[in-house]
Parts: C-alpha cells; sequence; structure tokens
C-alpha cells in the first residue's frame, strides 16, 4: 500500500514529529549560539585578566629596578657608585645592609696632626666592628678632606678591623670635625639575562624579573653619558612578552635620578 506523504503530515502523528524536528533544530541553533557567546566571554575576560596581570607585574617591575638602581652609591663617596654601563646591564657599588661605623674621635680639642689611620697600617681602629667580617670590601673616608680609599676586611677583633691592604694615606682629624667613616659594600648588577632580569651581588645571581623580551627585556638609556662616574641620572625601557600572543609584547618607561650621585 502506498503512503501519501503530503495526507500523512496532516494526521496528529506527522504533525506531531514535525513540531519535535522543528523544536530539536531550534533548540541546537540556541544552544550553540550560547556556547559561543560564553567561549568568546570566557576569552575576553582571560584576555582582560592577563592584560591586568602583565600590566600590575610590569608597574612591580619598574619600582623594583628603580629601588635597586637608587641605591646606587650609597655609602661611598660622590660620584662613586656606578662602575660600568651598557645596553642591557648596569654596575654600581652600594652599603645593601648599611653596615657603618667609624674611627673613635679625638679628644676635644683635637691636637693637629692627630690622625684616625696612618700611611702604611694594615689595622683600624674603629668605635663598632659589629656587622663586618673577614673578607668584606670596604671604603675608608674622610668628608672632611675628600680622602678615600677601597679596601677589604682581613679579620675582626674587638673595635679593630684587619685590612686587606696598608693604608695609602694618612687620615687626620680636621680641627672642626674629627669623623672618618668605614662603610661596607657590594658590587652590584642588574643585567638582561635570557628571558629574566637578574641581580648579581658580589657574585651570586638571583632572579630578579621573569617573563621579559630575551633580546630587550631591559634597556638602559645613559642619555648621551659614556662615563659611568658621569651618570646622575638614567632611563630604562623594559619589555614583557604578551602571555595572549608570544609575538607581541607590552613596553614600561621611565625614568630614574641617582639620589647617591
Amino acid at each position: 500500500m502506498r503512503i501519501n506523504f503530503f495526507e500523512y503530515l496532516k494526521n496528529d502523528r506527522g504533525l506531531g514529529m514535525v513540531e519535535v524536528l522543528v523544536a530539536s533544530v531550534i533548540s541546537m541553533v540556541i544552544l550553540a549560539a550560547t556556547i559561543l557567546m560564553f567561549t568568546r566571554n570566557q576569552s575576553v575576560l582571560k584576555d582582560e585578566s592577563d592584560n591586568a596581570n602583565i600590566q600590575a607585574k610590569g608597574r612591580f617591575a619598574v619600582d623594583r629596578i628603580e629601588e635597586e638602581i637608587r641605591m646606587a652609591g650609597f655609602g661611598l663617596p660622590p660620584l662613586q657608585g656606578m662602575t660600568a654601563i651598557n645596553a642591557n646591564s648596569i654596575s654600581f657599588r652600594t652599603n645593601l645592609d648599611d653596615v657603618r661605623t667609624t674611627a673613635p674621635p679625638c679628644a676635644l680639642p683635637c691636637i693637629l696632626g692627630e690622625k684616625a689611620g696612618s700611611l702604611g697600617d694594615t689595622t683600624l681602629t674603629v668605635l663598632d666592628e659589629t656587622g663586618f667580617s673577614n673578607g668584606d670590601k670596604i671604603v675608608i673616608r674622610n668628608p672632611n678632606f675628600n680622602q678615600w680609599e677601597l679596601n677589604t676586611v682581613t679579620g675582626t677583633s674587638s673595635g679593630t678591623l684587619n685590612l686587606g691592604t696598608a693604608l695609602t694615606q694618612d687620615y687626620d682629624y680636621g680641627v672642626n670635625t674629627n669623623l672618618v667613616t668605614v662603610n661596607k659594600y657590594s658590587d652590584v648588577t642588574i643585567a638582561l639575562s635570557g628571558t629574566n632580569i637578574t641581580r648579581t651581588v658580589d657574585g651570586t645571581a638571583t632572579n630578579l624579573i621573569s617573563g621579559v623580551n630575551a633580546t630587550n627585556g631591559i634597556v638602559y638609556n645613559y642619555y648621551g653619558v659614556t662615563a659611568p662616574s658621569a651618570v646622575i641620572r638614567l632611563g630604562f625601557n623594559l619589555s614583557f612578552v604578551d602571555p595572549n600572543n608570544p609575538a607581541a609584547t607590552v613596553e614600561f618607561k621611565t625614568d630614574v635620578s641617582l639620589r647617591n650621585s
């Protein structure tokens, strides 16, 4: 027996199946659109989250590197902080731990020619040797006469620093000042290393910032200055790799004035 399809659609059963099919198609379209919209929203939210994260990371990195660079020269004579400047690295001396002391003051009134240390001495009497230890690098300075020298500590005893090399000059007390200082210092380098910016202190490197561009993650600008001792202001650019697009980068720029120059 042959059944006419159009007559079949006219009965209740045929119409019911058509309605179910239409409803199913519509439901599938709505579901697909909902999934597509949800996926796109998730992607937008992820992009916004990644962008916020890299912006926060960039601000933190700028603040951290500024803080490091501003320490250049702390405890050192003027213009003796910076030791090397390059496109992707900077090196300087600084008293990181604020370890310092002074020679004992002369009894007032100071006698002309009285000294805190004499040429050729291999020991230096100080008020407090706490914080100094064998191998420490130190700078001895008489600011009143603009005298200074770099030296090392080879051991300590109560109120005494043993010096690695003999003093190269006399350190006389002045009429109105009797301050001869001793500051411990470290050699610090902030440099690009692969996709990291490292902080090296006396030969020991630690990771300071990660996720930067391997070619120009940090670039220093010395504004035409070529001698490290002449640097009193510098700029630097930080370039981070965008997590959403490894081929793209996000840049941060700032200037730093050295407070200890």
